[in-house]
């Protein structure tokens, strides 16, 4: 995972599981595809779906294999979206026929799945707006005003134009 800037030490990602499930701790992995889409694992948190197919290991990952399984199990936190309808429903004073304060949204599942898809609109049109900027190589310059290094631009002092 790389060096502390404050100590200077090194963990593996294989260490850092390791150090979570001797200490009795869960680390879900997330995934979200590029399209809002939802991995298998956080549709197991968010809803109690089951993985289609389960996930595969190679043998060096024997603790990412661990705390994999480790989640799966049924101590583990999942299907909080149907609990959290449940919930509300039996609760809900009579009049109250949506949830939030929203009229567009009657259940907490609804107003989660609008939630999320705002974020995740929002957050693919922040990389519309700013891609990436992808590693070239550097090519000579026929220009005297060159950007000092770390600056994009040679009329800026912010390294982050």
């Amino acid at each position: 995972m790389g060096n502390s800037t404050v100590t200077g030490n090194t963990m593996t990602r294989e260490d850092v599981l390791h150090t979570l499930y001797t200490n009795a701790k869960l680390l879900q992995i997330w995934a979200i595809c590029p399209y809002g889409g939802m991995g298998p694992m956080l549709r197991r948190f968010l809803f109690g779906d089951d993985p289609i197919r389960p996930l595969s290991f190679t043998p060096n990952k024997p603790h990412a294999a661990r705390m994999y399984l480790e989640s799966l199990q049924s101590s583990a936190p999942h299907g909080i979206l149907p609990l959290a309808n449940a919930s509300w429903s039996s609760s809900k004073p009579a009049h109250q026929k949506f949830y939030s304060h929203s009229y567009t949204a009657p259940t907490p599942i609804i107003h989660f799945l609008q939630q999320f898809g705002l974020a995740c609109t929002k957050a693919f049109a922040i990389h519309l707006r700013r891609p990436t900027r992808t590693q070239q190589a550097p090519q000579a310059s026929s220009g005297t005003a060159r950007a000092p290094p770390r600056l994009s631009s040679p009329f800026s002092t912010d390294p982050r134009v």
